[in-house]
């Protein structure tokens, strides 16, 4: 068990030392759900979190994606999903303009399958701010969500995205970031731990790729909430598989 104490010398472990949740992200045509169906339920244990990726599935219409997550929601009633469609500019494959990206998430809050709902960060302000309030007026938590996919921004400016994020009243603040050395994913976490010594929030940060792995694996330490994992093909550069992930997620915690 890792201990950090403040300035003062008072413990703040349980401020800031958290179990992070490890997130499953799918994705599958239409002709593979029943296979990963069946590696849901081989991994159930090692799963808190179900992610659907809308922009790496099949479907290219909305009635797709709310079929695909109605059955989510039917076979794994005890899991909580997030609904993430992300966009070329955010590191996924959705093509989708501002406009046309608030129609669909309005569209999937609406039908009310998810439980929680990942929303980019610098989408059309007035189509975000709305996104987020209708979101909680349906009981649906937000997740708002930066990617820099090229770099790690400096320690001051993760930690003012941080800032930005949680002033719009969302439930999980996400930043991840694409590391050159050990140094960048260091300054990531401590931009999350610094950050959540301040917070309430639900903070999330990942250093990407092979060199933040450590991330991924010790981010609970410094304050994260979730981590991503799969169960087939990583969805993200450095995602492990779920039972590789909580075996070596346990040495941290």
């Amino acid at each position: 068990m890792v201990y950090i104490y403040n300035e003062n010398g008072g413990n703040v472990m349980d401020k800031v030392n958290v179990k992070s949740k490890i997130v499953v992200t799918l994705s599958a045509d239409k002709d593979q759900w029943e296979d990963l169906y069946k590696k849901v339920e081989d991994n159930e244990l090692y799963i808190d979190i179900i992610e659907y990726r809308a922009d790496l599935c099949g479907g290219d219409q909305t009635a797709d994606y709310l079929e695909d997550l109605k059955t989510l929601k039917e076979k794994f009633s005890n899991l909580p999903i997030i609904f993430t469609y992300r966009t070329c500019g955010q590191g996924g494959k959705g093509k989708l303009e501002p406009n046309e990206y608030y129609a669909l998430n309005r569209s999937i809050i609406e039908e009310g399958h998810i439980d929680i709902i990942d929303i980019e960060l610098f989408l059309y302000e007035d189509l975000r701010n709305e996104l987020i309030d209708l979101a909680h007026d349906k009981g649906i938590q937000v997740l708002v969500s930066h990617h820099e996919m090229d770099h790690t921004p400096s320690l001051k400016e993760m930690k003012a995205f941080y800032q930005h994020m949680q002033q719009l009243n969302v439930d999980y603040s996400k930043l991840a970031v694409m590391p050159e050395d050990g140094r960048d994913v260091l300054k990531l976490l401590t931009a999350v731990y610094e950050t959540k010594q301040d917070s309430d929030h639900h903070i999330v940060g990942i250093a990407m790729g092979e060199q933040g792995k450590l991330s991924r694996l010790a981010g609970g330490v410094f304050g994260s909430a979730l981590t991503y994992g799969h169960i087939g093909q990583e969805a993200a550069p450095g995602q492990l598989h779920v039972q590789q992930l909580k075996a070596l997620m346990e040495i941290y915690q």
